[in-house]
């Protein structure tokens, strides 16, 4: 009893410990970030103060919006004052649209999120029964056309693949909308407050059935496109990881003892084989952010991509530099996650990088 005690707790510090790792680790790199993303802003080819003067701008207007951003401080004490600013969550103002940063990214990180959403859902309830399917059919015509699936999904160019799913749904077909978020003529007809950025979450706690079917309508072929590397790459993985499991001494010795084969599979392989898969898509997540920002762009989708993309070729700064800390501060978030997943999943991954 008392060894018992001694390893649940052995177990229980090696686990703080590489929480605590983890932790200080995702600050590091952060803070890494905010360094790069700052430096690098300051050298783009462009005067911040002339754009936000505007183009009519006289000298001293410039000079005037010089030392309100603290442009005319040496880089030190820019970087002093933009590190206050972080912690007061102030982002800056943009330059285009003259409003806070911290409420574009507010209004447009919704829509981005219900599109990886639903990507990612589609990449679980299609990626893993594939990859199953595969395994355990190995060397069949199902397991060649899922490698198929996948290899075509992982190779496909998503503008062609958005191309492709057009000409045949929108053009041939004419059962989806082409682009956009929600038509103008469901909203005008069927008026929706927008208490939240999001058109699914505002539909859903109004009621709004026509708005949300719209609203359904129009992200069914940016989610097939987003969805289709992480699919690939989830399926991938899943077959990998089983067809590794399926020949371990364990599952053969409940294959000999008689356990129905979807127990085997389901409850024995699919178990121990998940874990890989789940780092893969918590990846695919935070990939799918960056992802999204073409994807936006080819379907009018009014995200943070779109966001972004307008920012840039304004030469926006602050708007650029926050979406960048954002993006930065996601993908650490989500790969935090995933090391958390995987180590309460597989206790060998703690111990090992613990007493690493």
């Amino acid at each position: 009893m008392e060894r018992r005690k001694t390893t649940r707790g052995t177990a229980a510090a090696a686990y703080a410990r590489f929480i605590g790792r983890r932790l200080l680790l995702s600050a590091l790199v952060v803070f890494g970030v905010v360094v790069i993303v700052f430096f690098l802003s300051r050298v783009i080819p462009a005067n911040p103060a002339a754009l936000w003067a505007g183009p009519h701008a006289r000298p001293e207007d410039i000079a005037a919006a010089e030392a309100e951003f603290h442009l005319n401080e040496p880089w030190p004490v820019q970087f002093y004052y933009y590190i206050l600013d972080l912690l007061s969550g102030d982002l800056g103002v943009s330059l285009r649209t003259h409003q806070p940063v911290l409420n574009d990214i507010a209004r447009t990180l919704p829509p981005t999120l219900e599109l990886i959403t639903a990507a990612l859902l589609l990449a679980l309830l299609i990626g893993i029964p594939l990859g199953i399917v595969s395994a355990v059919r190995q060397r069949t015509w199902a397991d060649h056309g899922t490698r198929v699936i996948a290899t075509a999904g992982v190779s496909m160019p998503p503008f062609w693949l958005a191309v492709l799913l057009s000409l045949i749904f929108v053009t041939w077909l004419a059962v989806l909308p082409a682009s956009g978020y929600v038509s103008d003529s469901v909203l005008v007809s069927y008026p929706m407050e927008w208490i939240t950025g999001s058109a699914f979450i505002n539909a859903v706690i109004q009621g709004n059935i026509p708005v949300l079917v719209d609203w359904f309508r129009h992200l069914v072929l940016p989610a097939l496109v987003l969805a289709a590397y992480p699919v690939a790459l989830v399926t991938r993985m899943v077959r990998t990881m089983m067809i590794e499991v399926l020949g371990e001494n364990y599952i053969r010795t409940a294959q000999a003892y008689g356990l129905p084969r979807q127990k085997v599979v389901y409850r024995y392989a699919l178990k121990n084989a998940i874990s890989p898969a789940i780092v893969a898509l918590g990846l695919s997540f935070a990939f799918a952010l960056t992802g999204a920002f073409l994807i936006e762009s080819i379907f009018a989708w009014p995200g943070i991509g779109q966001y972004a993309w307008y920012s840039a070729v304004s030469f926006d700064y602050p708007a650029i530099v926050g979406v960048a800390l954002v993006v930065a501060i996601f993908y650490v978030a989500v790969n935090l996650v995933v090391d958390l997943i995987q180590g309460t999943l597989d206790r060998r991954i703690v111990l090992t990088k613990a007493e690493g």
